[in-house]
């Protein structure tokens, strides 16, 4: 497969802002610095594309089509949000979305679900592509406003620009390469409705069962007290966090650790939180509270039945960095970013 290289300035700013509208037309915000974030339990964010991106999709014959329960709207598409928290007057927080975009063009058929979108220091929109979630575009939120007016929390002017793995995605997708890699190819607007019911953790467990080609090269976990070790999972309490009731976001934190070792060395995971907002499961390694695993944010399913909370779905593999501490510790360089670490459980009481 030949691929073209268009020099047209126009045509490279269409380019991008093709497939980059796809993705982040089904964005999600993200929680951040304000004094609190406001739960989500529902609204829209909208993207309007910018005007040489349609003239571009026309001349290339690349075609962007919605998914489900996504709509087309008359100036750009408009995606459900499902779940999250936001501020309502800085642009921090997480918002995840159902629906999704199907790009088609020469290089194939893409589908980009699941979109969540993280605002803070490092924002960024990702989506579930191929199975696993990608971070395909950086937001630039610079000059976007936030406010609250009668229960909805609107955001304008946020700028979307293509990661390097967007790029990628778009060299894929039209099979053309592209030069200008910092093109603004789109306009998001967010209106979230808040409201949404707050669950306070008091009690209960966390379950880890290590994937077993986590542990198939030689490495054995034991419980670091209070936790315990049960068959085949180690136990964490819960010593408190809050979920939202409706959807999987929110923070769970955990007492004890885990002791993972491999012949003479070890390395000790304490004091865990798992992070259903970003995805994420942290815990302090030498002294640091590092990211040491991740998930699909949208994979977890939260059961509430009274004070019972049950989460499930929580499937993590190594971040980068949970790679790096383990490989340090432990020797060698066994482990990768993407290597599956394993599936988290909670049973937790709520008030």
């Amino acid at each position: 497969m030949t691929r073209k290289r268009h020099r047209s300035v126009r045509w490279q700013g269409a380019l991008v802002a093709a497939v980059a509208m796809a993705a982040a037309a089904t964005l999600i915000l993200a929680p951040g610095a304000s004094a609190r974030p406001e739960q989500v339990s529902g609204g829209t964010t909208s993207l309007k594309i910018s005007a040489n991106v349609g003239e571009f999709l026309a001349d290339t014959g690349t075609k962007v089509k919605v998914l489900d329960p996504a709509k087309e709207k008359k100036k750009g598409y408009g995606f459900p949000i499902a779940s999250g928290e936001l501020d309502n007057r800085k642009v921090n927080g997480t918002l995840k979305h159902d629906g999704g975009l199907e790009l088609k063009g020469d290089g194939g058929k893409f589908e980009l679900t699941r979109l969540q979108a993280k605002f803070g220091r490092s924002s960024k929109l990702k989506a579930n592509l191929d199975g696993r979630s990608s971070a395909l575009f950086d937001l630039d939120i610079e000059d976007a406003k936030a406010k609250e007016s009668e229960g909805t929390i609107k955001v304008n002017r946020i700028k979307v620009r293509l990661s390097a793995k967007g790029l990628r995605l778009i060299e894929d997708v039209t099979e053309m390469e592209l030069e200008n890699r910092n093109v603004v190819f789109g306009k998001l607007k967010v209106a979230a409705e808040t409201g949404g019911e707050e669950l306070n953790l008091t009690g209960g467990d966390a379950n880890l069962a290590l994937d077993n080609a986590f542990t198939s090269g030689g490495v054995s976990a034991s419980a670091i007290d209070p936790a315990t070790r049960g068959a085949g999972t180690i136990g964490f309490p819960i010593t408190g966090g809050k979920v939202a009731a409706e959807g999987a976001s929110g923070v769970v934190r955990l007492n004890g650790g885990v002791r993972l070792t491999k012949g003479g060395a070890n390395i000790e995971l304490t004091k865990p939180r798992i992070g259903l907002t970003e995805g994420e499961i942290t815990a302090v390694v030498s002294g640091d509270r590092v990211p040491v695993a991740s998930f699909n944010p949208a994979g977890p399913t939260v059961d509430v039945d009274g004070a019972e909370v049950t989460i499930t779905g929580i499937d993590s593999e190594l971040t980068s960095d949970g790679a790096r501490a383990v490989n340090e510790a432990l020797g060698g360089n066994a482990f990768s970013e993407g290597d599956p670490f394993g599936r988290v459980e909670v049973q937790a009481t709520s008030s």
